[in-house]
């Protein structure tokens, strides 16, 4: 039997194999890293093309790992329970500091005040947490946020004593920012902030609880340094 077809076959099946194989596994490397990417001009990786599954190191700019970040928020502060049935809404102001450590998550923190009925109630507050940066979507970036921190609520109670004091609290929180610029950011963000019960004593002599919980629902510029 004439056998020189199939040892031909073989030997360009084999040639063939040998060929891939023979291709060196840097070529398939993954992720890109910056390094990677100033050595080759021609690709061009944007924002629009990363989310939060890949880890191409993002550019200089608003929440860039090592960047620092800071934000003036202003916004409606929506009591919550007792609070709600005692005081009204108002508006709120906030302070955020952001730190990125890398393309997910970012170091932050927080201080903010809001003055209900009068000054009848307000409150005080500044917490630090965990901030995750859930996808890049183009200039898009929607993030969440989870921390504690410390609540100082003031009563002034109708009988015209006052009671206040310090409690610890939990915030959790969502929102998007909108990248301008590589030193400008603009966003939203909504955040559920609980400060526990404590009881503290008044200028009464008796003892009152405090705490309770309310969102705040604040716009916010931000700056990058």
């Amino acid at each position: 039997m004439e056998c020189k077809p199939l040892r031909s076959f073989t030997f360009v099946s084999l040639t063939f194999l040998f060929g891939v194989c023979s291709v060196s596994p840097s070529s398939f490397s993954y992720p890109l890293t910056r390094t990677s990417l100033q050595s080759n001009d021609s690709i061009k990786i944007t924002r629009s093309s990363r989310d939060a599954s890949n880890a191409v190191t993002a550019q200089d700019g608003p929440l860039a790992p090592g960047t620092h970040n800071l934000a003036i928020g202003i916004g409606q502060i929506f009591l919550m329970g007792d609070l709600s049935k005692n005081y009204d809404n108002a508006i709120g102001y906030e302070l955020n500091y952001t730190y990125g450590v890398s393309d997910l998550f970012d170091f932050e923190a927080n201080f903010g005040y809001s003055s209900h009925s009068s000054s009848a109630f307000s409150m005080w507050h500044t917490g630090a947490g965990v901030r995750t940066n859930l996808v890049y979507f183009d200039q898009l970036v929607p993030f969440f946020t989870a921390g504690l921190g410390f609540f100082d609520p003031s009563y002034t109670l109708p009988a015209g004593a006052t009671v206040s004091g310090l409690v610890f609290g939990m915030q959790l929180g969502a929102g998007v920012e909108l990248l301008l610029s590589k030193q400008v950011f603009f966003g939203t963000r909504l955040t559920f902030n609980d400060a526990f019960s404590s009881t503290k004593k008044g200028s009464d002599g008796v003892n009152h609880d405090i705490g309770g919980s309310f969102v705040s629902f604040l716009l916010h510029i931000g700056y990058t340094f």
